[in-house]
C-alpha cells in the first residue's frame, strides 16, 4: 500500500481508522482510580509530500516529564470535553488554532505512568500544515518536530522498555526517543491507521533501560 497522503488521509482510510479505534480497549496498569483527566492531540500533518505525526519535546524546566517527547496536551479544565482540552492545549503549546484542526475521533483512555491521571488521545489532522506558522510556548516546549510514517514503520527505529513485565514500544528518530505513554499511544494509533502489511513492528529487537531514556537536565 502507498503511504501517499491522498491514500492515507482519504475518506475511506479515515473511516477504517475510526472503526479500528472503536475496537481498542482502555489501558489501565492497575485498578487504582485516576484522580485527574487529561487529553493529548495526535496531530497528523502533511510535510514534504508525506504524512507525519507531530511531537513536542517538553522544556527541561518543567516539573513533570521534563525533556521528554510528548504529544501536545495537558490537564482538563472543569467542564471541558476531552476534545476541547486537546485543542486548547495544542493552541497554547504550539500555536495551532482550533479552526486549523480537523478532528477525527477520540481514542480510548490510557492510564498515566503515575497512575493518577487518565489520558484521552484525540486524533486530528492539521489542515494545510505550515511549519513556519508554529509558535512554541517556550515555557513548556523546547522543540517541535514531525516524524514520517515511513520512519515510524522502519523496524530499525523500533525498541522497547520493560514496564511491570510488559514490553512498551519505543520509536527512535534522529536524537529523539518516543517512549512511555507517548510511545504506547503512537503504537495504538498506527495499528489502527495503517494496514498490517505496512505497519510490521519489531520492538523486541532492542531493549532500553529506564535510566537510558530519562533525559539529563540541561
Amino acid at each position: 500500500m502507498s503511504l501517499a497522503p491522498q491514500i492515507l488521509l482519504s475518506t475511506a482510510a479515515r473511516e477504517r481508522c475510526v472503526a479500528n479505534i472503536k475496537e481498542i480497549p482502555a489501558f489501565f496498569f492497575n485498578t487504582k482510580k485516576p484522580k485527574y483527566n487529561a487529553s493529548v492531540l495526535i496531530p497528523l500533518c502533511v510535510q514534504n509530500g508525506e504524512v507525519h505525526l507531530l511531537y513536542t519535546l517538553r522544556s527541561s524546566n518543567l516539573k513533570n516529564h521534563s525533556g521528554q517527547v510528548s504529544f501536545p496536551g495537558g490537564m482538563s479544565d472543569e467542564g471541558e470535553s476531552v476534545i476541547e482540552t486537546a485543542v486548547r492545549e495544542t493552541e497554547e503549546e504550539i500555536g495551532i488554532e482550533r479552526k486549523k484542526i480537523d478532528i477525527w475521533c477520540e481514542m480510548p483512555p490510557v492510564q498515566g505512568r503515575n497512575e493518577d491521571i487518565l489520558i484521552t488521545p484525540v486524533i486530528g489532522e492539521i489542515v494545510n500544515f505550515d511549519p513556519a506558522s508554529l509558535q512554541p510556548n517556550v515555557d513548556e516546549v523546547e522543540e517541535i518536530f514531525t516524524v514520517s510514517m515511513k520512519e515510524l514503520c522502519n523496524v530499525n527505529n523500533h525498541a522497547h522498555l520493560k514496564f511491570k513485565k510488559h514490553p512498551l514500544p519505543i520509536f527512535l528518530y534522529d536524537r529523539h526517543k518516543i517512549w512511555g505513554i507517548t510511545g504506547l499511544i503512537t503504537h495504538l494509533f498506527l495499528q489502527s491507521f495503517l494496514p498490517s502489511d505496512v505497519y510490521n513492528v519489531d520492538f523486541l529487537r532492542k531493549k532500553f533501560e529506564l535510566n537510558e531514556l530519562m533525559p539529563s537536565k540541561l
